[in-house]
């Protein structure tokens, strides 16, 4: 998906809301009120990797919160039976892992006109020919847009800042904790792997949120090099 309409948009937001108030817990009509407040709706999932456009981290939330519950309840259950304890990782623990491991991400981006080059074929034709330059893509034109940057106010990393955000509203319960600090997974700086994987062996929901977060990203979303 390259962008979403206001109206596309406004039903996730219906969703993502309907899935929060199944979590019954003590400042949850806070966390929600923040998220509300926020531009967690309006944000972007990264800067031009994957769901970089108005409500991509919106969107990308919800991807992963798909994938994540079919972990736990659809088609792949059967894989993850023996592994996730239902005792300890119930729908609440789904619903709050899968939709605001990147809650970290509100706040962080901000935007810039940059110079880049458009390979349209309907702009290139109806470009000035002295703007109109060739490469190796084929006939292209230099035009100014908007992109997405990173500007994060808060520098406390990112699963742990997660975390850290979410603990100031509602309280998690250990297995949350751990899916969230680690849903990087081996993206993390290699001083970290042996760290990671005691917390996978510990808590193999940190790995099931992993996989979802890398399968939202890779296969529900469009992802650009």
């Amino acid at each position: 998906m390259g962008e979403i309409s206001k109206q596309e948009r406004e039903a996730m937001i219906e969703v993502f809301e309907e899935y929060l108030s199944r979590v019954h817990r003590e400042g949850m009509d806070r966390l929600l009120d923040y998220i509300r407040k926020s531009d967690f709706y309006a944000a972007p999932a990264s800067t031009k990797y994957h769901s970089s456009f108005e409500g991509g981290l919106l969107y990308h939330s919800l991807q992963v919160y798909d994938c994540l519950e079919k972990k736990t309840s659809g088609s792949e259950y059967n894989v993850w039976r023996a592994q996730l304890d239902t005792d300890k990782v119930d729908a609440e623990s789904i619903i709050i892992v899968g939709l605001l491991h990147d809650i970290c991400k509100t706040y962080f981006y901000g935007s810039e006109l940059r110079n880049q080059k458009t390979y349209d074929p309907d702009k290139v034709a109806t470009a000035d020919r002295r703007q109109v330059k060739h490469d190796n893509n084929g006939d292209f034109i230099w035009e100014t847009v908007p992109v997405y940057t990173v500007e994060d106010k808060v520098p406390y990393g990112h699963g742990e800042k997660s975390v850290m955000m979410i603990e100031e509203y509602i309280k998690l319960k250990p297995v949350e904790r751990y899916a969230i600090r680690w849903h990087m997974g081996f993206t993390e700086p290699k001083e970290s792997w042996n760290t990671l994987k005691e917390a996978i062996k510990k808590y193999p929901l940190v790995l099931a949120v992993i996989e979802a977060d890398l399968e939202a990203t890779f296969l529900t979303e469009e992802y650009n090099e």
